[in-house]
């Protein structure tokens, strides 16, 4: 028989057992460092997105409700979950216009730019002092146009023509008519903000929110509030009213909420009072 070695190479069961403990703990360790990694960029991208949504919404409101008819600004909906305003397509400076005791006319010549008016544009809106007068469309604030005959020359007056003679209830101070749209709400509906447009003036559900038909359109714009409630007295918009001494202002305060990121966004948005 072959002499056996004096010392055989290999592994003892005890060398093999530290190994695999020692292999487990750096598994351990590396996936617990992949682990933090992965749910720290997860955090990150989530918090990103979310900011990203939330800066959309506000930099959208903002950029529309400045550009508002002055005295528009309004809440709606239970508890103030609505944001309603109406939109300017133009501004131009009226020559001259019928105010009692003179006689009603069927037009109105104004200094027009050359710039076509959108095709939702119905109405005109001469010295506008209250909501109530623009949402109620008081005859002699906010007249409903048939046509209107642009010249495309800034040195020739355009004609605005009306269905019926009108007369408007006071003059502007600074001779100023604006082309209007129909109103354009921002509201808050189960932990989303929705855009509605082209529901008109007046109609609304029994919640106090636009009536949805066949010319309105819904569309959302962001997702992950959590700062409302029907039941709750946390309102996301609140509005103060134009003076002789300030602006008109809308104030909006919306929580962003997404696997457990917060965003809070309370912002300010100035409407000139010029009307």
């Amino acid at each position: 028989m072959p002499k056996l070695r004096r010392y055989q190479q290999g592994f003892t069961l005890v060398e093999l057992i530290t190994v695999i403990v020692i292999l487990g703990v750096l598994a351990s360790s590396i996936t617990s460092f992949l682990r933090f990694g992965t749910k720290s960029y997860t955090d990150a991208a989530d918090r990103e997105a979310l900011i990203s949504t939330a800066r959309f919404v506000v930099e959208r409101l903002n950029r529309e409700v400045r550009h508002a008819l002055p005295n528009s600004i309004r809440t709606i909906g239970d508890n103030n979950q609505c944001l309603e305003f109406v939109p300017i397509d133009k501004s131009v400076i009226y020559l001259d216009i019928p105010v009692a005791p003179e006689t009603p006319s069927n037009s109105v010549e104004v200094v027009m730019l050359e710039d076509p008016l959108n095709t939702s544009t119905e109405y005109v809106a001469i010295y506008a002092l209250n909501s109530d007068d623009i949402y109620n469309t008081a005859p002699g604030v906010i007249e409903a146009f048939s046509s209107v005959n642009n010249t495309g020359d800034k040195q020739t007056p355009s004609t605005i023509t009306f269905a019926s003679n009108i007369l408007f209830s006071a003059e502007s101070p600074t001779n100023r008519l604006y082309f209007i749209e129909s109103p354009v709400s921002y509201c808050i509906e189960s932990n989303s903000v929705f855009r509605y447009q082209g529901y008109g003036f007046g109609n609304y559900a029994s919640n106090g929110l636009p009536n949805v038909g066949t010319t309105t359109a819904r569309v959302l714009m962001a997702e992950h509030i959590a700062n409302f409630s029907t039941s709750g007295n946390v309102a996301p918009f609140s509005t103060f009213p134009a003076t002789l001494q300030r602006n008109g202002l809308a104030l909006t305060r919306l929580k962003f909420v997404r696997n457990l990121e917060e965003v809070v966004f309370n912002n300010e948005i100035q409407v000139p009072n010029v009307p």
